[in-house]
């Protein structure tokens, strides 16, 4: 069959013929699991587009909020991961949340995707570019008249995780507890696996198969990313697979030694991404540890 359809899965364009496309039907399925309430009562959910000033560029976010909610809510703030978008963070957890009371705003990194809504290129993207525009998002999002300031949380996954482990620090104030998806602390030790130093870094190169600038690894080979996130001293909840093979459990385990207050919970045959059991198993989670920490 001459005729190929693309298909947009976590932030990846795939071009298939007819059967790959059943068979990525198949996977996103697989991968994605229905939303739930994780209370008695599933609440019916609103989307409002919002539109975040971040320096020289504007972040595309929605925030996902009980129709039937009054006055301003808790809220937590999602982070998606490297080349994915915020369509995953919505459909998943923030979807969820939103089902059972509380209120998420899901956004697009500029250049965190391949056709990222915040616009921008990947190769002007960096963990650092990254910590800018979620910065302009807390900023942001803690000013809506919607948001409980006093209740506004992070939840990030993967290389989103990274970034909002290095975010928190400098919203101690603001975050009250955060959740980390086998957070991509390796990024760091991963840049100096392929570069000896800065001079070796080209302008252009590929990481999981996607194009990235020298901006992406030149900040990364003196970087102790330990010591910057252990200045968020609030409560953390990590949860990671013992099968992933992209971010090793060894680096979400070892920031949960670095970090004063934080839950680890190892998720059994897990591997990067989660499974739709071990995606609906980690929203669940998350969704009673920031429960226990509202005011």
């Amino acid at each position: 069959m001459e005729t190929k359809d693309k298909l947009i899965l976590g932030g990846a364009t795939v071009v298939a013929g007819a059967a790959a496309v059943g068979a990525s039907i198949w996977r996103f399925r697989r991968l994605m699991p229905k939303p739930r309430s994780f209370e008695t009562e599933k609440r019916k959910v609103s989307c409002d587009k919002r539109y975040i000033d971040a320096g020289s560029h504007r972040i595309y976010g929605e925030l996902m909020r009980p129709v039937d909610a009054e006055g301003p809510l808790p809220t937590v703030i999602c982070c998606h991961g490297f080349g994915s978008s915020y369509l995953l963070c919505k459909q998943t957890m923030a979807m969820c949340f939103a089902m059972s009371g509380l209120q998420a705003f899901v956004f697009d990194f500029y250049g965190g995707n391949l056709n990222s809504r915040s616009g921008g290129k990947m190769t002007e993207m960096s963990i650092f570019t990254e910590r800018e525009d979620l910065n302009a998002v807390i900023d942001a999002v803690v000013q809506f008249p919607e948001v409980d300031p006093q209740n506004l949380f992070l939840l990030g996954e993967s290389q989103g995780g990274c970034v909002s482990g290095i975010t928190a620090p400098y919203h101690s104030d603001q975050i009250k507890a955060m959740v980390l998806y086998y957070p991509a602390f390796c990024i760091p030790d991963d840049a100096r696996k392929r570069h000896k130093s800065v001079e070796d870094i080209p302008k252009v190169e590929k990481v999981f198969n996607l194009k990235v600038g020298k901006t992406y690894s030149e900040k990364l080979l003196d970087y102790d990313i330990y010591e910057e996130i252990k200045g968020y001293t609030r409560p953390v909840l990590i949860i990671h697979g013992n099968s992933d093979d992209v971010v090793d459990i060894s680096y979400g385990k070892r920031a949960s030694e670095v970090y004063k207050d934080c839950e680890f919970v190892e998720l059994d045959g897990e591997s990067h991404g989660f499974s739709a059991k071990g995606k609906s198993t980690a929203a669940e989670l998350s969704y009673h540890f920031l429960k226990k920490h509202i005011d």
